[in-house]
């Protein structure tokens, strides 16, 4: 499914199913808001990306948050861009570089942890992972892009299927997610 068209099912799901949540989402992200992570990452954005926020600029203040799966919080711009500033000013006190410049959050999840996507011209380009805050010996999950991540999340909401460890519920008109 063309990442576009994910977005409007997800759309349209949370309208019959999780109302409130999707009156919650804010809209998009203005030209001076993608400009501004343009300007940050010092290359132009996926286009996924550019969609997603051009789609909705993140999660919005309700409680529960939009995740753009299971766990990870959707940001807006301006929070994308204030997670990649902390984590590359943690990396500049130490020997070694745990993030890249120009890997960009899209989401954040529980102690530190972040969804990012790769927009440097490594192999790795347009992979999404699962970055996280502390060290780990398990290899980091990783996505082929940003629309392989969104169907995921897509059919775990629609069928109600586990997906990293938890399972959709809806309450009060609200989409939440809670381990499997």
């Amino acid at each position: 499914m063309p990442f576009s068209s994910t977005l409007a099912a997800i759309d349209g799901w949370l309208a019959e199913h999780a109302p409130l949540t999707l009156r919650d989402l804010p809209p998009p992200a203005t030209r001076d808001q993608l400009a501004a992570v343009r300007a940050h990452l010092g290359v132009d954005l996926l286009k996924e990306v550019e969609e997603l926020l051009s789609w909705h600029n993140g999660a919005g203040a309700a409680t529960p948050a939009f995740c753009l799966a299971p766990g990870f919080v959707f940001l807006g711009a301006a929070d994308m861009i204030a997670v990649s500033r902390r984590r590359l000013t943690a990396d500049a006190d130490r020997h070694w570089h745990t993030w890249h410049r120009q890997w960009l959050p899209v989401a954040s999840g529980r102690r530190g942890s972040c969804l990012a996507v790769d927009h440097s011209d490594r192999d790795t380009h347009g992979h999404v992972t699962i970055m996280s805050a502390e060290e780990s010996r398990d290899a980091p999950k990783t996505w082929p892009d940003l629309g392989a991540l969104l169907s995921r999340s897509y059919e775990a909401m629609r069928y109600g299927s586990p997906f990293l460890k938890s399972r959709r519920s809806v309450h009060n008109g609200r989409l939440d997610w809670e381990e499997a």
